[in-house]
């Protein structure tokens, strides 16, 4: 079998939108400094991506490119291309890291699926799904602005939505209720707190936003309050939707025991990788939770992997709870050709080889940190 002959990395910094820079309960979010990797073998280039950031999983490029140089090449040089067994290998030597075992990891599969001529998604039983339908994140920002912005959204084609709540409840439910009279009564229509609201917080809004005619509440209270989030889901005839709670299967299972959301919100970056995020999906749906995929602001890399894994998830419940998989058009530019684009409201499936995308050099170029 074929073995990892390298495993490089650099540091790319690449900005947001202005229109579309992302602000919620966790901060803001303008710019994304995220590592991408490279996995050589036989010739072949696989590629990843770290799109974890300090506020969110405590990795950002310099830990990440530590942690690579340092521990996984000395541990995973001459090891078989075989993403099982480097899952494996890098939980040996690596405690923590999601992200940075995530992007290693999915670089060993676009290799494997280039030397293959198949996508990552045949290698995992194939596809289902060939396109999905992604919400559109709207910042936390004053209401008129995140009013204009549900605007200009729902003109580039998109016809769901969530909003992000979590700066102060008042300010909050003002922002919600202008852009649902801007997108009208019927269109799908979520929020999205980061943690930010207190319980007591979380309970006042309820009414309002049942009158509101909101879809889902994601992650209303801290990540590590969930039992207080089974007291609030009590409550709620509003689904829950928890994130920032849960990054393992083991998490997903937790969950569902206290009965403390309605669905979770998956990461590939959050589960260390593809086979732990499908893993996670599994568990999701054996313990009757829905389940959906989240997103960290991926770029093009980090986002074809997400494309992948919701080709060929049977545990997805994505009509219900529809995922973020329209990271890298929040960006002025993309990393990767073919830039991913709507196509008749839906985000296609990349059906290359590997993940699907190739590196566009001249845009790494612009973008490298040295």
């Amino acid at each position: 079998m074929a073995k990892i002959d390298a495993i490089l990395s650099e540091r790319i910094l690449v900005p947001l939108r202005q229109e579309w820079i992302i602000k919620g309960g966790r901060g803001t979010h303008d710019r994304s400094p995220f590592l991408l990797v490279r996995v050589r073998s036989e010739g072949i280039e696989g590629l990843g991506e770290v799109s974890g950031t300090y506020i969110w999983s405590g990795e950002g490029f310099e830990t990440a490119e530590a942690a690579i140089r340092h521990v996984l090449v000395p541990a995973l040089a001459g090891s078989e291309l075989s993403p099982r067994r480097i899952r494996a290998a890098m939980d040996r030597v690596l405690a923590g890291f999601a992200f940075t075992k995530a992007a290693v990891e999915m670089a060993c599969w676009d290799a494997l699926g280039k030397m293959c001529g198949l996508t990552v998604a045949a290698f995992l039983g194939g596809a289902i799904r060939t396109a999905v339908v992604s919400k559109f994140s709207i910042s936390g920002v004053a209401p008129n602005e995140a009013a204009d912005i549900a605007r200009q959204a729902w003109e580039a084609g998109f016809r769901k939505f969530k909003v992000k709540v979590g700066t102060g409840l008042d300010e909050d439910l003002k922002r919600v209720r202008a852009v649902r009279e801007t997108l009208g009564g019927d269109v799908s229509l979520g929020v999205d707190a980061n943690g930010g609201w207190t319980l007591g917080e979380a309970r006042r809004a309820l009414r309002p936003l049942e009158e509101m005619n909101i879809s889902m509440i994601e992650q209303p209270l801290n990540e590590k309050h969930i039992h207080e989030t089974a007291q609030l889901r009590v409550n709620s005839r509003i689904p829950i939707l928890l994130d920032e709670s849960v990054w393992t299967a083991s998490d997903v299972a937790n969950v569902a025991r206290i009965r403390a959301a309605d669905a979770v919100n998956v990461y590939v970056g959050k589960a260390g990788g593809i086979l732990s995020a499908l893993e996670a999906v599994q568990v999701a749906k054996a313990l009757g939770l829905g389940a959906t995929m989240g997103s960290n602001g991926e770029l093009g890399v980090g986002h074809a992997a997400i494309m992948q894994v919701l080709a060929v998830g049977d545990g997805f419940d994505l009509k219900t709870y529809s995922p973020d998989a329209a990271a890298p058009m929040y960006y002025v530019e993309d990393l990767v050709e073919p830039r991913f684009r709507l196509e008749d409201g839906e985000v296609p499936v990349p059906t290359g080889p590997g993940l699907g995308v190739t590196l566009n050099e001249a845009v790494l170029k612009k973008y490298r940190v040295n």
